[in-house]
């Protein structure tokens, strides 16, 4: 009897660790899109604010849009690569632009940064405005974005779906 439950002991731990891996709780690394860039991050999160997030160039920071129906309002946070709040992710612009393309005309819509830093080089991460007729084009990718982060100008397309950039 004792050899039983020593045999079923030791089958119940060989078969726990072969379904668990010998890995030491070690972190996945991050891994290599189809685009060439390093991920450590799901596409498919959403960003510290809950709003969607797009890439910005080669995924070196990311915008994230939060649309609020009730009030109208359009905030957009600017982040990391890792989809998080840093200081380094912020823009020294007052405002940051979108524009939406309406039939053969182009809107301009500019909003304001909220909470700039002191200091010789003042920066800002969250930019709004209230309106809410750009919440349409936003969620249809019909406009574009236009902010400069660290010296680099970022000029491009909205777009949720692929996070802005194919894999």
């Amino acid at each position: 009897m004792q050899r039983r439950a020593l045999f079923v002991l030791t089958a119940l731990f060989c078969g726990s660790f072969f379904l668990t891996g010998c890995g030491g709780g070690n972190p996945v690394p991050p891994k290599k899109g189809d685009g060439g860039h390093e991920h450590s991050h799901s596409h498919a999160e959403h960003g510290p604010h809950g709003g969607q997030v797009m890439a910005l160039g080669d995924e070196e920071y990311h915008a994230e849009f939060v649309l609020d129906d009730k009030s109208g309002k359009v905030t957009v946070y600017l982040l990391d690569k890792d989809i998080k709040k840093n200081p380094a992710a912020a823009s020294a612009q007052e405002v940051i632009v979108i524009k939406e393309k309406s039939g053969d005309e182009t809107i301009t819509h500019e909003l304001a940064a909220v909470d700039r830093t002191t200091g010789d080089m003042p920066t800002a991460q969250q930019f709004e405005l209230v309106k809410r007729e750009l919440h349409g084009p936003i969620k249809t990718e019909l406009a574009t974005i236009e902010v400069t982060i660290a010296g680099k100008p970022f000029t491009q397309k909205i777009a949720f779906g692929g996070h802005g950039h194919d894999h």
